[in-house]
């Protein structure tokens, strides 16, 4: 019979993955890579959000802003329509004012016209005599 010996023999690259300092090192570093440029991509993406957000807001206040100016240009108009017809008001009644001053002052000379007609008969006529009024200021005593 023979003998055969066995040695357990462990082979030199086993199955699987082999940890050593320089591979943890380097593991650790993609890990921390990674964390980093995660967190740079938060940064990032928040800011984008942020000015997204800005964007909107200018823009929905832009939109308030041309209401606003479409409202102002409404009642320019409606005020301009209005001072127009002040005026147009204005100018006829000045022009009416203006009518009836010539209207008072063409009776005025009229009645004057007639009483020194009157004046002039009477006195001619008759004995009349007739006294010059003034106009005073001074309250009657």
């Amino acid at each position: 019979m023979s003998t055969r010996t066995v040695v357990a023999v462990t082979p030199s690259n086993p199955p699987g993955i082999t940890l050593t300092l320089e591979s943890t090192g380097i593991f650790l570093g993609i890990l921390v890579s990674a964390s980093v440029l995660g967190g740079i991509a938060v940064t990032v993406i928040s800011k984008m959000n942020r000015i997204s957000n800005s964007i909107t807001q200018i823009e929905k206040t832009l939109e308030e802003q041309a209401r606003n100016a479409e409202k102002i240009r409404e009642i320019d108009r409606t005020l301009a329509l209005h001072i127009q017809e002040y005026v147009n008001r204005k100018d006829v009644i000045q022009m009416l004012l203006g009518q009836l001053n010539e209207k008072i002052d063409h009776k005025f000379k009229r009645v004057l016209f007639y009483t020194r007609d009157i004046q002039r008969f009477l006195q001619r006529d008759t004995d009349f005599k007739i006294r010059e009024y003034e106009e005073t200021t001074q309250p009657d005593e």
